[in-house]
């Protein structure tokens, strides 16, 4: 059960789409994950000064960047000050020299109808809870949650270019570790499509594209890679929490944490 209303759970900054609190969910036997320590949102490169100063008012210590590399070198972070910790996805070395990021070769390659761009999207989503980049990245940020020198919990901002995909999923794994029900874990994700109005945007990106490629992108067609459904998330959570024997097995088994690493997430990051 959500304890926060959307108004307050939304940040309506002006730079910057999709930031949230994903925390104030009912967690672990009815112990409420705490408000105000976990955040999620889309890229940070065009943070204007005054979101800046906002951003820079909720005591993050940690950044999680699950961008490519490609997308970093072409659209830096802006960082709050003090500069907090920053993780950022660990590309394997023929990943980081690539031009381009996967998703944007498959826009500009194979992607012709909304039935290419969904099963893109599935592909997806199933593959990253096995990904080895994914698994380490997912690993350093639930192990510095535990064991960073904030004893309430470090302040984490999870974002990757949209704030919805690979967000979703480090922040859908978070939740899931404290207890979260996969009802409001897939609540949360689905309230993309409240904090962006995608009809507004989705048509002007897909003229870009079209003018970028040579070719002609409907709206239509890239609208699985804008939005949200929930079978997309559900083939990440299966594979988390379903197929590994839960989302105990999955961390231990599967990411290397140890018990005592969950043991102290959980008491940071879930109200007494």
């Amino acid at each position: 059960m959500s304890l926060l209303p959307f108004e307050t759970r939304n940040y309506d900054f002006q730079s910057i789409y999709n930031f949230r609190d994903f925390g104030g969910y009912t967690g672990l036997n009815g112990r409420p994950v705490k408000s105000g320590r976990l955040f999620r949102s889309a890229h940070l490169a065009d943070l204007s000064e005054a979101d800046l100063g906002a951003i820079g008012g909720l005591g993050i210590n940690l950044v999680v960047d699950l961008r490519y590399a490609p997308e970093r070198s072409k659209q830096p972070s802006r960082f709050p000050h003090p500069t907090p910790h920053v993780h950022e996805y660990p590309d394997a070395s023929q990943a980081k020299a690539a031009k381009v990021a996967p998703h944007e070769a498959f826009l500009e390659h194979e992607l012709h109808t909304a039935e290419d761009a969904h099963g893109y999207m599935m592909r997806s989503y199933t593959a990253r809870p096995h990904d080895t980049g994914f698994q380490n990245i997912f690993a350093d940020t639930l192990r510095f949650m535990a064991n960073s020198e904030t004893e309430d919990g470090a302040g984490v901002l999870v974002h990757c270019a949209a704030g919805k995909d690979r967000t979703g999923t480090l922040c859908a794994l978070i939740q899931a570790v404290l207890g979260v029900s996969r009802e409001d874990i897939m609540a949360d994700y689905m309230m993309t499509l409240d904090a962006v109005n995608i009809d507004k945007i989705i048509g002007p990106a897909a003229e870009m594209f079209s003018k970028r490629y040579g070719r002609q992108i409907d709206a239509e067609a890239i609208w699985p890679m804008f939005g949200v459904v929930p079978e997309f998330l559900d083939a990440a959570l299966d594979g988390m929490l379903d197929a590994s024997g839960g989302v105990d097995t999955y961390i231990t088994d599967k990411i290397g944490l140890s018990e005592a690493d969950i043991t102290r997430l959980r008491s940071r990051y879930l109200e007494d």
